[in-house]
C-alpha cells in the first residue's frame, strides 16, 4: 500500500493536537479579555451612579486606553505563537516525511519559516486575505470601538454606571470571547498549514505535489469535504484554513521511486475531485478511531472515556476534544511519539 495512507493517519492524529494546542492559546486571549472587563468596570466604578456627561469624554479616554493596551498584549502573545509553533510544525512535517520515504528530507531556515507565518495572507475566504497582523489589528479597533459605543449608548439612555459596566462585561464575556476564539483557532491552523508549505517548497524537487485532508466528522464544512482528497501542485493551489474554525490540513505526496510503501491498516474516505476513494464518504470520525491504537485513544479521549468507547459503551462524531485540556507548545512536541505509535 501507498505511504499515503501512513501520511493521512499521522497527520490527522497530528491535527487533534494541533486543535489543543490552538485551544490553549485561544485560551490565554480569554484571560487576558476577563483582566481587560474587570479593568473596565472598575474604572466605571469610579463614576457617580449616576452618569455625569461632562465625564463622557474622560471615562472614554481611559477605558480605551486600556482596551488597546490590553488587546496589543493580546495581539502579541498569539503572533508570538504563532512564530514558534511554525517552526516546530516544519521538524514534525520533516519527521512525518522521512517516516514514509526512503531520503531524508530539509527543514526550511527558522527565519524564512517565521519570515512566512506573518507575511503569507490566510485564505482569501477570510476576509480578503488578511495577515495575523492585519486580522489581529481589525479585532482590536473593532473592539475597542464597540466597548466606547456601549458606554455612549448607556449614557445616552440614562442609564447607571453599574448598567452600563454589566452592558460591557456582557460584550467581553460573550461576543468579544467568542469572536476571539475562532480567530485564534483559526490563526494556529495557519500557521500549521504555511509550515507545511514552506517544508514543500524547501523539497520541491523531491514533493511536487500535495493532497487536501479534512476532518474526519460530521460538522465538516461542505467546503472542505469538497476539497478533501485533492492533490494539487505545490505553490500553485490552496491551503488550509479555507474558511474561519478550518481543520483541514495537508500531506505531501511521495514520489514513486522515494515511497517505502508502508502497510497501514487504517482506512478513511477522501471526497475530492475524482469522487469517492478508499472507503465510504459516510465513515466518521469515530470510525477511523476505531483503528488506532490504544494509546493514541488514551491520549485523546482520556482513559476512561477510551475505555467506553472501545468496548462499544460510546460513540464520536465529532472532531473534538471532550477533555477540554490543551497543550503548550512543548507538550504539543512531545506527542510525536504517541502521533507515530504503531503506524
Amino acid at each position: 500500500m501507498s505511504s499515503t495512507q501512513f501520511l493521512i493517519d499521522a497527520a490527522t492524529r497530528h491535527q487533534i493536537f494541533v486543535l489543543r494546542y490552538g485551544a490553549g492559546r485561544a485560551r490565554e486571549s480569554v484571560i487576558i479579555l476577563n483582566r481587560l472587563r474587570i479593568d473596565v468596570n472598575a474604572r466605571l466604578a469610579l463614576e457617580p451612579s449616576a452618569f455625569q456627561a461632562q465625564r463622557l469624554t474622560d471615562v472614554l479616554r481611559d477605558i480605551d486606553r486600556m482596551t488597546r493596551t490590553a488587546l496589543g498584549t493580546l495581539q502579541a502573545g498569539v503572533e508570538a505563537a504563532a512564530r514558534d509553533m511554525v517552526i516546530s510544525e516544519a521538524d514534525f512535517t520533516v519527521s512525518m516525511m522521512n517516516k514514509a520515504s526512503s531520503i531524508d528530507y530539509i527543514t526550511p531556515q527558522s527565519a524564512a519559516l517565521t519570515d512566512a507565518v506573518m507575511s503569507t495572507p490566510m485564505s482569501t475566504k477570510l476576509n480578503s486575505g488578511v495577515t495575523i497582523t492585519d486580522a489581529l489589528k481589525t479585532f482590536s479597533v473593532k473592539k475597542a470601538a464597540q466597548i466606547g459605543t456601549v458606554i455612549v449608548d448607556g449614557m445616552t439612555l440614562g442609564d447607571t454606571t453599574q448598567m452600563i459596566a454589566r452592558s460591557v462585561g456582557g460584550l467581553i464575556n460573550n461576543l468579544m470571547q467568542r469572536q476571539i476564539t475562532t480567530l485564534v483557532n483559526t490563526i494556529i491552523n495557519h500557521a500549521s498549514s504555511v509550515s507545511r508549505a514552506e517544508t514543500y517548497r524547501a523539497n520541491k524537487k523531491l514533493v511536487g505535489q500535495y493532497q487536501w485532508v479534512a476532518t474526519l466528522d460530521g460538522i465538516t464544512s461542505l467546503l472542505c469535504m469538497g476539497l478533501d482528497g485533492t492533490v494539487y501542485d505545490v505553490d500553485a493551489g490552496p491551503m488550509p484554513p479555507a474558511h474561519l474554525n478550518c481543520r483541514s490540513t495537508t500531506i505531501p505526496k511521495i514520489r514513486k521511486e522515494h515511497d517505502l510503501g508502508l502497510k497501514i491498516k487504517g482506512l478513511r474516505p477522501s471526497i475530492g475531485s475524482d469522487g469517492v476513494k478508499q472507503v465510504d464518504s459516510k465513515t466518521t470520525y469515530g470510525g477511523w478511531l476505531r483503528d488506532q491504537s490504544k494509546e493514541f485513544v488514551d491520549e485523546a479521549l482520556g482513559v476512561e472515556r477510551s475505555r467506553l468507547f472501545r468496548t462499544g459503551g460510546m460513540t464520536i462524531d465529532k472532531f473534538t476534544d471532550p477533555t477540554g485540556r490543551v497543550y503548550t507548545l512543548a507538550q504539543l512536541e512531545s506527542m510525536a511519539p504517541i502521533t507515530f505509535s504503531d503506524l
